[in-house]
This record gives structure tokens, C-alpha cells and sequence, in this order.
């Protein structure tokens, strides 16, 4: 393995501590086999490329009481997606395009723009990229329950856009029996928007998809379709049928959206694309005043998926110094220096 190699590694290892025991870990070696580098490394590779004014497509947001109200929704997906949306428009001049359940555009948006990006129009987000002066910008649009108007959406949005990717964060994706489950196996389709096919019709074209997860539920996981039977509870019933070209499966969604900056970091030599400690405190503490709960209590508190916001910040300081290091040593650090 290569010294740069090693660092992306660390990267993925970090990204997949299984902190909350959800089986998670067990689904990291399947993934990885599925691709020639390192997971983070992958999915970075095509935002590595962006231009002025690309695309990349970003679909989030899991309504994990939406049987009590479709408002409610969790922080853990959005706040990664803040962050990712950040570096896209912060380093490149590309534009986010955030695709949720029009019940929560508003969290969303309100979420992103803690990360920085003003949260604009379609319209308004290409004047920016083409106006000299620069401005960090971020597209957040709702998706259609209904299925027909789902797939023209999507049909539209891809020809529209041609994104240089398609990315889904914590977005659960139908299962075998054509309904959306959670972590317990329940069903919870209702009023959820049917954005898997957006990811679905980037894969007609050629366009590369991406999926976050760390449940088994999520889009994508079906990829690992087996290893989400073995190792996830209830993998039998909830695992989704959608896989994507490169699978980062998380100890926590947030955490494979940090590790996948850290990477386009290293890539892109910019550590201020990096995620940090004073922005994730920042995103955390900002979740229960915008109204995103987290997923596993159910409480309004600046906590993610059960962990304390001691344990969140410990793990982005750790990828945030994984990633300058990759970047002093132009890939020559190893796992003794680092």
C-alpha cells in the first residue's frame, strides 16, 4: 500500500468506527472490495474534478417519526450534507443541489446555511457562479411522494443538470417489498418523497452515484445486500434494493460525509474544504433551535444518533488530522507519523 493509499485508508477506518454497535462495521469490507481504493477516496474522486457552475446532486433527510409528523426529521444526514455542500461551493464554484421531502425544505435550508452556503434559487445559484464576485451558494429542493411525478422529476432533473454526481446521505431506499423501513424493520414510508429514482436514472446516464449510510436501509446498501442479512438487525426485511457505485458505510451517516471531504481535502490539496471541530459544534448545537432531532432519542438536544457532541467532535478532529497531514506530506504520511 501506497503512503498516499495509507493515509485514505485511515480515512474510511476512521469514517466506520462502529461507536454505536449497529453492525455497521461489518458491512466495510464488502464495500471496499466493490472498488480498486479506498472508499472516501472514491466517492471523492469526481468532486475532485469539478469546474465553475457543475452540478452534483445531494439527497438527504430521513423523517424518522413520520408516523407522528412528517416534520419531524433527524439531524444526522443534513448536517453532513451541510458540510459536503460546503466544500463543493466553497472550493470549486459548483452548486449543491439538495434534494429532501418538501416537509423539511425549511430545516434543511436553515441547516446548510449555518455550514455558510446562502440556500438560493436554481436560477439565482447559476447567476451567482458566473458573477466575478464570489458566493457561496446551495440549492435545497423537495421531491414528490407521488411515484409517476417522482420519476419525471427525475427524468428532468438529470437532463436539466447533467451532474458530475449523484450523492445520497441517510436517505432510506426502497426494500424488496417496495416500502421504506427503518432500523426496527417498520415500515415508515409515509409521506416520504421517492428520490431513489434520481439516483436511479444518474446511473442510466452514466453519472456517478454514491451512497451514505449506516443503518442497511439506506440507498445503496444494496450493494452489500448480504453482509446488511448478516450483520444489520432485521437486515432481512429493511435492507434497500438500490446500489451505488461506491458505498461508504458509516458509524454514523455525518461521519461519511466528513470522511469524504477529508478526502477531496488530501485530493484537492485544500485543507479548508476539510470538516472541523468548531463547524460541527457549530451544525450540532444549532440542530434542536432549527428543529432536527436526533434520529435514535427522539429529543431536541445538540446530540446525534445517541452519541454526545463530545464524541462527534473528537472524530472530526481526528479526520481533520488525518487530511493536513495527507496535505504537508503530499501523501507521505504514514500510519506511524500520523
Amino acid at each position: 500500500m501506497s503512503d498516499l493509499a495509507a493515509v485514505f485508508d485511515l480515512i474510511d477506518r476512521i469514517t466506520c468506527l462502529d461507536i454505536g454497535r449497529r453492525g455497521v462495521a461489518g458491512l466495510y469490507e464488502p464495500a471496499r472490495a466493490r472498488n480498486d481504493e479506498a472508499l472516501c477516496a472514491a466517492a471523492a474522486r469526481p468532486l475532485a474534478g469539478l469546474s465553475r457552475g457543475d452540478h452534483v446532486i445531494i439527497l438527504t433527510g430521513s423523517l424518522t417519526r413520520s408516523n407522528v409528523d412528517t416534520g419531524i426529521a433527524e439531524n444526522d444526514g443534513p448536517m453532513g450534507v451541510a458540510s459536503l455542500a460546503r466544500a463543493i461551493t466553497h472550493g470549486f464554484n459548483a452548486i449543491p443541489v439538495i434534494v429532501v421531502d418538501e416537509s423539511i425544505c425549511d430545516k434543511v435550508g436553515a441547516i446548510t446555511r449555518v455550514a455558510g452556503p446562502n440556500v438560493v434559487t436554481l436560477e439565482q445559484a447559476r447567476i451567482a457562479v458566473d458573477t466575478p464576485r464570489f458566493t457561496s451558494v446551495a440549492v435545497v429542493q423537495g421531491g414528490h411522494i407521488d411515484d409517476a411525478a417522482a420519476r419525471a422529476q427525475a427524468r428532468e432533473m438529470i437532463a436539466e443538470m447533467r451532474p458530475k454526481a449523484v450523492i445520497s446521505v441517510e436517505r432510506a431506499g426502497l426494500s424488496a417489498d417496495g416500502t421504506y423501513r427503518n432500523a426496527r424493520g417498520e415500515d415508515y414510508s409515509a409521506g416520504r418523497a421517492r428520490l431513489d429514482h434520481i439516483v436511479q436514472e444518474a446511473a442510466r446516464h452514466g453519472i456517478a452515484t454514491i451512497g451514505i449510510g449506516d443503518g442497511g436501509n439506506e440507498i445503496g446498501m444494496g450493494a452489500v445486500r448480504e453482509a446488511v442479512e448478516r450483520h444489520i438487525p432485521h437486515g432481512k426485511v429493511l435492507c434497500a434494493d438500490i446500489a451505488t457505485d461506491v458505498l461508504i458505510p458509516a458509524g454514523v451517516s455525518n461521519w461519511g460525509c466528513y470522511g469524504l471531504v477529508a478526502a477531496l481535502a488530501v485530493q484537492a490539496g485544500n485543507i479548508d474544504l476539510a470538516h472541523t471541530p468548531d463547524l460541527e459544534r457549530r451544525l450540532l448545537e444549532a440542530s434542536p433551535q432549527i428543529g432536527l432531532v436526533d434520529g435514535t432519542t427522539g429529543r431536541l438536544e445538540p446530540t446525534a444518533d445517541g452519541l454526545p457532541l463530545s464524541t462527534h467532535l473528537g472524530l472530526v478532529e481526528l479526520l481533520w488530522t488525518v487530511a493536513r497531514r495527507g496535505i504537508e506530506t503530499g501523501g507521505r504520511a504514514t500510519f506511524a507519523t500520523l
